[in-house]
């Protein structure tokens, strides 16, 4: 097994009660379902290149890609954690290519396949506590089961956002806000693993996320929810739930956000302390969780010195 820096807790949402950790993960699955219900999977999505069908299907379990079998391999020591992250750019290409054809119904029913996987491996880390904290590999480094389990729902929140075009209607709130929380709870574990002393919060209509590295006792990290409101902490405000998400994920230009005042920094001093994760994850593609930090956190000072103020644009 591999060594990492964390060696206790608090591990951000995993530390969370187990049952609210899978009534929020399984929840951000049906919701992402019910949109593709209504998506023409023949349409271009807003991703260049990409149909409703691709975005579907590399998110879904697939017989030759079922869902989450690497990463349960790793909990239960089949497979070290720090082996070389996979080439996730590579495997969506080849599972967009091989499910190219694949029919509306055979999309959902991949769907509830993923489904059905991820609420049996929340079932087994109830019947085994220390499953769920066992290291799995990330981009960002070995995190526990439970951490790469809630971060789904990023990935689920930001290609919900993506089938928009494909005809998917607005994504619920309850769907945006868990992908907000795995955003902050995955740059709370980089934060932590790489000794960050930070407290940052993402903050958008009605409350938001933030995070807390190291944690109260000194280890670990925290997540907790933000009060509605002006931050208090440093912290990035954002008019919406998918506006915080689309710049983290790259959607889009995070210099044009800010010069609207649809993204507000708050304490650039204290954002600043994020500023070394810059280096632990160069090149990190829009996967789990990072680009916020580089975009939209550590540089936030750089751009909002040198930019000019755009008009609003209208409701």
């Amino acid at each position: 097994m591999s060594s990492i820096e964390i060696v206790s807790g608090p591990w951000g949402t995993a530390s969370m009660p187990a049952e609210a950790q899978r009534g929020r993960a399984l929840a951000a699955w049906d919701a992402f379902r019910d949109l593709a219900v209504r998506v023409d999977p023949d349409a271009p999505s807003r991703l260049p290149g990409w149909d409703g069908r691709a975005v579907i299907s590399h998110l879904a379990s697939w017989p030759d890609a079922p869902l989450l079998a690497r990463l349960l391999a790793e909990a239960r020591g089949r497979r070290a954690p720090n082996a070389a992250p996979m080439a996730q750019d590579e495997v969506n290409a080849r599972l967009v290519d091989t499910h190219r054809n694949a029919t509306h119904e055979e999309l959902l029913a991949a769907l509830d396949d993923g489904r059905a996987r991820l609420a049996a491996a929340f079932e087994a880390t109830a019947a085994d506590p220390d499953l769920g904290l066992a290291r799995t590999g990330s981009q960002v480094g070995p995190v526990p089961l439970l951490t790469q389990l809630g971060a789904i729902a990023y990935e689920l929140a930001v290609h919900a956002l993506d089938l928009a075009p494909c005809g998917a209607d607005d994504p619920p709130p309850a769907l945006l806000d868990a992908g907000v929380l795995a955003l902050a709870d995955i740059t709370g574990a980089l934060a932590a693993r790489h000794h960050v002393r930070a407290r940052t919060g993402l903050a958008v209509p009605g409350g938001g996320w933030g995070f807390a590295a190291p944690g109260t006792d000194g280890t670990g990290w925290e997540v907790f929810p933000l009060p509605p409101g002006r931050p208090t902490l440093p912290a990035v405000e954002a008019r919406t739930a998918a506006t915080l998400l689309d710049a983290s994920a790259g959607r889009r230009p995070v210099p044009t956000l800010l010069a609207r005042r649809d993204l507000k920094p708050h304490n650039l001093p204290g954002l600043l302390a994020l500023a070394p994760l810059l280096d632990q994850v160069p090149g990190l593609p829009g996967g789990p969780a990072l680009r916020l930090t580089a975009t939209t956190l550590s540089g936030i000072t750089r751009l909002t010195t040198h930019l000019p103020t755009l008009p609003r644009p209208r409701p």
